[in-house]
């Protein structure tokens, strides 16, 4: 992601009104791996099949809305 990209989860967060605390509770990870997600810092986000359903509730999205880098593991 460049500098002048804006993060699709950082930009769906503040639609909602949402803090990156927010999305971390609900979705079981630490506020700093929030900001890493929309900085870019994390090339792919690992996640459990829980934690994506968490964090699809939390934005109030579909699978098919989360970024690519944000998959769960496979069966």
């Amino acid at each position: 992601m460049t500098q002048q990209q804006e993060s699709p989860l950082k930009k769906r967060r503040e639609e909602l009104g949402l803090t990156q605390r927010d999305v971390a509770v609900a979705v079981d990870v630490s506020v700093q791996t929030i900001s890493n997600w929309e900085t870019g810092r994390y090339k792919e986000a690992k996640l459990t099949l829980p934690q994506v359903k968490a964090l699809c509730k939390v934005l109030n999205w579909t699978v098919d809305d989360l970024p690519d880098d944000f998959k769960a593991p496979e069966c």
